[in-house]
């Protein structure tokens, strides 16, 4: 019996303007009807190249050679009537950012019809297909009764439910998940993953899932293959490579997220604050009481944040945790004074939060914004020198703009600053575009940094190394930051205490050790459940 998928000596190299770049070298895999692979690698490493070859799903300046053979024809003396019946039919993509994957406009259930009725042999009515639609999303646990909701109506782990849906729509053999699970929050990455496993025991499909995180693919994969640098470098059981990796590289990702618990995942420094310590340390940004209402489509009033009560002091790190759709980031805006609480009061350095005029603008000086995504936040026309330099212009300019914006670049860690100044974003790694968006809030010399999940969407290298800066930042600087984020793990790294957010309210704050290490509400108990995790033996 041919193995559903089976590369032979696959390479793949980009042609353009530059010379050529090889992302994958020689690449040999073999996938099984009912097997489960994990591709880990970091970003840049080509593993979603070398999944993307599987189906032609490359730009036209790629090059692959050697040998794809999906349900046993080659995938590359197909034609292109014959690839367009294999895409859906005989393997499916899930693909990363689900909210980018999916039309704005149409509703989930038009989206998850459309590749049913285009693949299939005889014209379906709209019975029919209302039918099967709302058997796919009731198999990937999302109501039949919200087939007619729009993608910006759903949770982040109902989008990506909804594109497993669509994977599933034409019954293909291989699914090839595309990092199905970042920026997800623990317990509905692992409801995805639960949902894979299970997919894949109940039809006996394959599936070939990629991440830079080990944990993840350990969890739910059987065997895992590790890329780096273009190449294989390692594949075995899922159990051998993340307990007992023999590659460096894959010793690398299996330390590189943190086990909470294991002092050794407490970055240096994380827990001492430099200055002030205990209840002498002074709260500089705090909410009393604070709640936000929001009105949904149907002017119902959905409360958002209740009767918050939280403070970050000088000269500390406070996690502030949470599943999607908690509460998080309307408070966070709540903070930063985008948004008015509906009660309660912000208090920055002890007095309430102005609402006008120049002390608004001062305050919003002394708290910065650092948003998940770099590449949303940076303008692709600008240079990272007018990205830096905004902040200082837009609060009314300085004198010394130049050393200010080469000051912050270098407090950012991006040495030497000449070397970035004339770079636009696109030419920048997802690592240094972070580190550019720090540099902006910086350059304004900052009390206190807001970061919305700073390292969701980078791998493990980067993120331990946006990390480490947020902690150098506090002690070389005094800045204290408000970090926001779903990963405990993060929490575990670097805070000095975490709060933990449920349904708007905060459920339980204190220590990160104690918080984490002998949580008292359950729901802390569950977040903490649903963390990946992986004996090993790394050294």
């Amino acid at each position: 019996m041919n193995p559903i998928l089976r590369m032979d000596g696959v390479s793949v190299t980009y042609r353009g303007s530059a010379r050529p770049r090889q992302a994958v070298t020689d690449a040999n895999l073999t996938l099984e009807a009912g097997a489960t692979l994990g591709l880990a690698g970091e970003s840049g490493c080509g593993k979603t190249s070398l999944a993307l070859a599987v189906l032609r799903l490359l730009p036209r300046s790629a090059e692959v050679d050697g040998t794809i053979l999906l349900d046993g024809r080659d995938i590359e003396r197909l034609t292109w009537g014959g690839l367009r019946a294999v895409r859906w039919a005989s393997a499916s993509v899930v693909f990363q950012g689900a909210m980018h994957a999916l039309n704005p406009v149409r509703t989930i259930a038009d989206q998850i019809a459309e590749p049913i009725r285009l693949h299939s042999s005889e014209r379906l009515s709209a019975a029919v297909l209302r039918a099967r639609v709302v058997e796919l999303l009731e198999q990937v646990e999302i109501p039949g009764r919200r087939r007619d909701a729009y993608p910006h109506e759903l949770s982040g782990g109902q989008r990506q439910r909804v594109m497993i849906a669509m994977a599933l729509a034409c019954e293909p053999r291989l699914i090839i998940a595309d990092e199905p699970t970042t920026a997800l929050d623990v317990v509905v990455q692992a409801q995805v993953l639960s949902l894979l496993r299970q997919l894949v025991a109940e039809r006996g499909i394959a599936l070939l899932m990629i991440s830079h995180d080990l944990s993840v693919l350990a969890a739910s994969c059987r065997r895992l293959a590790v890329m780096y640098r273009g190449r294989l470098v390692e594949e075995g059981p899922a159990r051998r490579l993340a307990s007992s990796p023999e590659h460096e590289h894959t010793r690398a990702l299996a330390t590189a997220f943190p086990t909470i618990g294991d002092t050794g995942s407490r970055y240096p420094g994380a827990g001492e604050p430099a200055g002030e310590t205990g209840s002498a340390r002074r709260a500089l940004l705090s909410a009393e009481g604070v709640s936000v209402v929001f009105e949904d489509r149907y002017r119902n009033r959905v409360p958002a944040v209740r009767g918050v009560d939280l403070e970050v002091t000088g000269d500390e790190i406070l996690a502030l945790v949470g599943q999607s759709g908690s509460g998080k980031t309307t408070l966070a805006r709540t903070l930063l004074g985008l948004r008015r609480p509906d009660a309660g009061v912000v208090y920055y350095d002890g007095r309430p939060l102005p609402t006008s005029g120049r002390r608004l603008r001062d305050f919003r000086g002394n708290v910065q914004l650092v948003l998940q995504d770099p590449t949303g936040a940076l303008n692709p026309r600008h240079t990272v020198y007018e990205a830096v330099a905004e902040g200082l212009r837009v609060h009314g300019g300085a004198a010394d703009e130049a050393t200010r914006v080469r000051e912050a670049l270098e407090a950012a860690e991006l040495r030497p600053a000449e070397e970035f100044t004339g770079r636009f974003p696109h030419e920048l790694s997802g690592g240094q575009r972070q580190r550019v968006v720090i540099a902006g809030a910086l350059v304004l010399r900052p009390r206190v940094l807001v970061a919305d999940e700073p390292v969701a969407s980078l791998d493990a290298t980067v993120r331990g190394e946006i990390l480490a800066l947020l902690l150098r930042l506090r002690r070389e600087r005094g800045v204290s930051s408000l970090v926001i984020t779903h990963d405990l793990g993060l929490a575990w790294n670097i805070a000095d205490r975490v709060a933990v957010m449920r349904a708007g309210g905060i459920v339980e704050s204190g220590p990160v050790e104690r918080v984490l290490l002998e949580p008292e509400h359950e729901y802390t108990t569950e977040l903490l459940a649903a963390v990946p995790s992986f004996e090993r033996s790394v050294s």
